[in-house]
């Protein structure tokens, strides 16, 4: 190998590697959002109390659970999972440029 390609194979694999990364965090985000609940929480308040719900999607229909008077534990659950969507979704859009990338060099190396 010439020492003018050194540097592009030394990219290559800095960008397959990071592409190992991404999946491997991604996978643990999923596996941590299956564990937390879906959905986002509403406050009603009735005659001067407070009552929470958890509002989601299923199966093409919007569905509310009531949580109660007392939601502190669930409102940082639902926090957590929005916060590792928003994780998961710029993990994905790098996970797609590697992967673009990666396909470009190899096409243009005559592998793909």
């Amino acid at each position: 190998m010439s020492t003018t390609k050194d540097p592009m194979w030394k990219r290559v694999k800095e960008l397959e590697d990071r592409l190992s990364q991404l999946e491997e965090r991604r996978k643990r985000i999923e596996e941590e959002l299956n564990s937390l609940p879906n959905g986002h929480l509403e406050s009603k308040t009735i005659n001067g109390n407070v009552y929470y719900y958890l509002r989601y999607w299923e199966e093409g229909k919007l569905k509310s659970k009531y949580l109660g008077r007392e939601a502190i534990k669930i409102k940082e659950q639902v926090e957590k999972a929005s916060e590792l969507k928003r994780e998961l979704s710029m993990i994905k859009e790098e996970e797609r440029r590697i992967r673009k990338t990666l396909d470009r060099i190899s096409l243009a190396l005559g592998m793909g």
